[in-house]
């Protein structure tokens, strides 16, 4: 049996990071930094993909980012998922780790600098409000 083909997606919509402060540029920030991923090998080339977190902080004096332990890696083939199911379970988990006061989403963006979009969780709704 050979392992399915993954295809990449044109514009990833992850990773997505979630910060307690709109500014983490300003200081040490605290964040989680949520992904989904096919999982090379899956048995099921629809139900190959995870959820992954990893908690971390940013330290804009050395321009790094810091991961302090992976919060969220299934590795059993009974959490696999479908690429629908994959994409409701990670903004779950966004809006759980906004419950827990990491209200300010940044995402990435490929075709402007400054390279990443803002915005602000507004609970409970979990809508998006953009910033500047």
């Amino acid at each position: 049996m050979t392992s399915p083909e993954f295809v990449e997606l044109p514009e990833a919509p992850f990773p997505r990071t979630v910060y307690r402060t709109p500014n983490p540029e300003f200081e040490v920030s605290e964040c989680y930094e949520i992904s989904i991923h096919p999982v090379p090998g899956a048995s099921d080339p629809q139900r190959c993909w995870i959820v992954r977190e990893f908690h971390g902080y940013f330290e804009e004096a050395t321009k790094t980012y810091h991961y302090q332990v992976e919060t969220l890696h299934p590795n059993e083939p009974r959490h696999f998922m479908t690429f629908e199911e994959v994409m409701k379970a990670a903004n779950e988990q966004i809006l759980r780790r906004a419950r827990d006061g990491f209200c300010f989403l940044f995402t990435k963006n490929y075709r402007n600098a400054p390279w990443y979009n803002r915005f602000e969780i507004i609970l409970p709704s979990g809508n998006l409000k953009e910033l500047p």
